[in-house]
């Protein structure tokens, strides 16, 4: 009995939990959609699976599929790789461009759904599926398919994450991300359709081949708690981001101070002390970014006092410094001598109505060591 025969591991599509999870970024294909799409169906007629994962406009019943990742999978081996984005004929969010990368303008001149999907489905009707999470990609497939006039998806399906559900039972999260932690893969989910369904042709291996459940120690526990609620962290962040940033001029409107710059930010961290600083801010108002200056120095007060911080100055004025946490997080990013930065007021109403001026430090993703 092969590994895609195994009984315990094996159902078909039901209801299920549709939670969206998406996928990690690869070059584009640089073959004619019409070539790869038939290379697929052709390939397809060798296969005995398919590991796929999709990326979507959303979550509901109106959402779209923008890309589809699929490996091709004969005996034990992958045999062909199909990776398409899809023109959804709607406007791309923020939030997705923001988990994806993927871009309104990498969308355009693509094939839609009705190119794809009918000769898609056709393909992979006698196969088994693979995902992780997959009865999302099915229900996705399902939507758009239904719109087109295709039959339902309803083949044999292995999902990776009741796989580890079962197999780690008490792990606290079971994210592809977290899966592939707890099989020891060291990579990075990056949320592009093919390079999730590589990643989870992975997590299939390894789990497959487990002979029986294990259980997390309370240390390993708490490291898994701490490694997804980073990751949450960054896709909120950079969810914010971009939609805060949609359409926005960030260039600073004062004079570059000389130094370092880092000038390349993922989230903003607020700094603590800008409130007694409302002259200097109030100068440039709400909604201005800024030069700054950062340097390396300690906290001088308070629960946290003597532990190192980042002093942030404008216009030659230190207005005050991160928190400490926020140190934690982005700790080695700035150089010793410090750098210039770019920070930010934002225009909030709350503190328009109270004449509060708040200071918010541009800084780049969280260190992989905190944030993993």
């Amino acid at each position: 009995m092969t590994d895609l025969q195994m009984p315990p591991l094996y159902g078909s599509y039901g209801s299920h939990q549709s939670h969206a999870r998406h996928a990690a970024p690869d070059a584009e294909p640089s073959v004619d959609p019409v070539e790869q799409l038939w290379s697929f169906v052709a390939a397809a007629g060798n296969s005995d699976a398919i590991v796929f994962d999709t990326e979507t406009t959303g979550m509901g019943a109106e959402a779209h599929i923008i890309e589809i990742g699929a490996l091709l999978i004969s005996g034990d081996e992958p045999i062909y790789e199909y990776d398409q984005l899809i023109q959804p004929h709607v406007e791309l969010s923020a939030g997705i461009t923001a988990l994806t990368g993927i871009t309104q303008s990498d969308l355009d001149g693509q094939p839609d759904a009705g190119f794809v999907i009918p000769q898609f489905l056709t393909a992979i009707r006698p196969l088994v599926l693979i995902g992780h999470n997959v009865s999302f990609d099915i229900k996705m497939l399902n939507i758009e398919g239904a719109s087109l006039g295709c039959r339902e998806v309803t083949n044999g399906y292995m999902d990776t994450l009741r796989i580890s559900r079962r197999m780690f039972p008490n792990a606290p999260s079971h994210s592809l991300q977290e899966v592939m932690r707890l099989l020891g893969i060291d990579e990075v989910e990056t949320h592009r359709a093919v390079s999730d369904a590589r990643q989870t042709w992975q997590c299939w291996q390894l789990l497959s081949q487990m002979k029986q459940p294990k259980l997390l120690d309370d240390d390993e526990i708490a490291e898994s708690r701490r490694r997804s609620a980073a990751v949450k962290r960054r896709h909120a962040s950079g969810f914010m981001r971009s939609s805060y940033l949609s359409n926005r001029d960030t260039t600073p409107v004062n004079a570059k101070p000389e130094g370092v710059v880092l000038d390349d930010f993922e989230c903003g961290v607020t700094v603590s002390g800008d409130t007694a600083h409302r002259d200097v801010l109030s100068r440039y108002g709400y909604d201005a970014w800024l030069w700054v200056t950062v340097s390396h120095g300690t906290i001088e007060s308070g629960k946290n006092a003597g532990h190192p911080t980042l002093c942030v100055a404008l216009d030659g004025v230190e207005i005050g410094h991160i928190p400490a946490l926020q140190e934690e997080r982005h700790r080695g990013q700035v150089p010793p001598e410090g750098a210039v930065m770019i920070a930010h007021i934002p225009d909030s109403k709350n503190d328009r109505a109270n004449g509060v001026f708040h200071l918010r430090l541009q800084m780049p993703a969280e260190n992989a060591a905190t944030a993993a």
